[in-house]
């Protein structure tokens, strides 16, 4: 009976160290994937899954995708005035809203500073990118209230739909980043879908 009880007591003690472990292992996976501030996807774990996604979308075309790349308007202004503290809850709950804003399957991440990141899946049409990304300009466009401050801030998007010469994930954030500067330009809390004389205004900018 001792044998029994003992032996029983072993085998709970090592179940118990096992599933701590597994605990562990499941936050440090958790962490190195994932913003710590926002709990969006980070940099790395984005990465990854559009280099995989665009590998599937070159065997399978027909499943529509689109990248979608965010810059919070007057952002810069809301730190500079209101604080680290604030700009960092403004931040989080821009990260909220954009998860109510994108669909159960698409992939929204947090690049660093403001700048978001969508992965959209299974598009039906081009329309369906910009449905996403004026739902999320209307999300955003709405006041925020942050430790009893109210705030008006907006987002300018940046659209790079799915192409078959994407070879890196690299190059469809770039072009998704160049749309992006021309939605600032066209004033702002507005989306423009990328277009290659975008790329190649840039590179005539950089050699003047």
């Amino acid at each position: 009976f001792e044998s029994t009880r003992e032996l029983r007591q072993t085998n709970l003690f090592l179940r118990l160290q096992v599933e701590e472990r597994k605990k562990a292992e499941q936050k440090l996976f958790y962490d190195a994937n994932h913003d710590a501030l926002t709990g969006l996807a980070n940099r790395q774990m984005f990465l990854h899954q559009l280099t995989q996604q665009l590998i599937l979308s070159k065997r399978y075309p027909q499943t529509g995708m689109a990248l979608l790349f965010l810059d919070l308007d007057r952002f810069k202004l809301i730190n500079d005035t209101l604080g680290h503290h604030t700009g960092d809850a403004f931040l989080i709950e821009c990260a909220k809203r954009l998860k109510m804003a994108v669909r159960e399957h698409d992939l929204p991440a947090r690049f660093g500073g403001d700048e978001f990141v969508v992965m959209l899946l299974n598009l039906h049409s081009p329309q369906d990118a910009k449905d996403v990304a004026q739902r999320i300009i209307d999300k955003f466009r709405q006041p925020y209230l942050v430790h009893a401050q109210s705030i008006s801030s907006g987002v300018s998007i940046g659209i790079a739909p799915f192409q078959t010469e994407y070879m890196q994930a690299d190059s469809m954030l770039r072009d998704a980043d160049a749309a992006m500067y021309h939605a600032k330009a066209q004033g702002r809390d507005c989306y423009v879908v990328f277009q290659p004389e975008m790329r190649e205004n840039m590179l005539q900018a950089l050699q003047k």
